[in-house]
């Protein structure tokens, strides 16, 4: 016999769905007791795919992302003591560029400037070389445990969080988002969901839609500060060469503006200049940059990135004094000596 509960649970989702099929969006309230009851396993599979598959249909919104952000976040408590001033750069991914690893070497760059980093990332969505596939690279451990991490970012100013690792419920997720073989909102949640508690995020966006509806979460979420970025090339990450729309974000209050690289006299990086086809080419390039053998337009975007990142962490007081600050961290070695220390500590 079914339960009067269980009746009621099932009138429920099926008004959800039937919501989502004409076309309407969800209150924060029922997309945070969905997907709570979809990541404590309640949810049958064929179900939670067809609720996944129509809401990327509709297209989701800032409510149902921050209702989905919630339900993860009341399951999954911040690790470790909160740090001071600590930033994260991870961005959206997808933007099918195949560039070299922007956001990771953004990060060196800030930690070697003075900055507090705890990096979240995963391996490659769109691209060939995702974040988690470069720093295994470099020889970092990515399943260190929290501790060690911690340690490494009061020390060197870095550290790196892999996705699956430290979230288990995502890890329990996989077979369904491999099964739905396109993005959806859960892979939406990355750069939002730092295992640390954060004061200040760098986001890059894929699409320029996804700009105020991540500028509202992020309002909504704790952090002192924020920048949610997309460029006029589709990248998810400031530019060189051609403008780059931007949301300033803080506690409740949104501001959009134009990034025009021109003003900052830097090399233009094309999609070209960017481009890499493996892991292994991705890594020499960044070894390379971090080197200061290759001072060309890939180490001007990844500077103009950090500086706006510096500018955020309050490292610095204005974009071109943040510029500097990048350039002098790479020049004198702090961005490469910040990833060797991590690859220490989780060794």
């Amino acid at each position: 016999m079914i339960k009067k509960s269980e009746q009621k649970d099932q009138s429920w989702f099926n008004g959800l769905l039937l919501k989502l099929i004409t076309g309407r969006s969800l209150s924060l309230a029922d997309a945070r007791k969905f997907f709570r009851l979809l990541f404590i396993g309640v949810i049958p599979f064929t179900k939670a795919k067809s609720f996944l598959l129509l809401l990327a249909q509709k297209g989701e919104t800032a409510e149902e992302l921050l209702g989905c952000l919630q339900a993860l976040q009341a399951l999954e408590k911040p690790i470790g003591p909160k740090i001071q001033g600590l930033m994260d750069t991870c961005g959206t991914g997808g933007d099918g560029r195949q560039t070299i690893n922007i956001s990771t070497l953004v990060a060196l760059v800030i930690a070697g400037a003075g900055g507090k980093i705890a990096k979240h990332g995963n391996r490659a969505i769109s691209s060939k070389s995702g974040s988690s596939d470069l720093m295994e690279a470099f020889g970092v451990k990515l399943d260190t445990p929290p501790k060690k991490i911690i340690a490494a970012i009061k020390s060197s100013g870095l550290g790196y969080f892999h996705a699956p690792f430290h979230h288990p419920i995502f890890a329990k997720m996989h077979p369904l988002r491999k099964a739905l073989k396109r993005r959806t909102i859960l892979n939406m949640l990355g750069p939002l969901v730092n295992p640390m508690r954060l004061d200040h995020q760098l986001v890059g966006v894929s699409e320029k839609r996804m700009l105020p509806l991540y500028a509202k979460v992020l309002s909504k979420s704790g952090l002192k500060n924020a920048l949610v970025c997309h460029s006029g090339d589709g990248m998810d990450e400031i530019s060189t060469s051609v403008p780059t729309t931007v949301a300033w974000v803080t506690p409740n209050n949104i501001r959009m503006s134009l990034i025009r690289p021109k003003i900052y006299c830097l090399k233009n990086a094309t999609l070209k200049h960017l481009w890499v086809n493996s892991v292994e080419k991705s890594k020499r390039r960044a070894q390379n940059i971090l080197a200061g053998k290759e001072k060309g337009p890939a180490r001007d975007t990844i500077i103009l990135n950090a500086a706006y990142g510096l500018l955020l962490c309050g490292k610095t007081d204005s974009v071109h004094e943040g510029i500097a600050l990048a350039q002098e961290s790479i020049d004198s070695g702090r961005a490469l000596q910040s990833l060797n220390l991590l690859k220490a500590r989780t060794n």
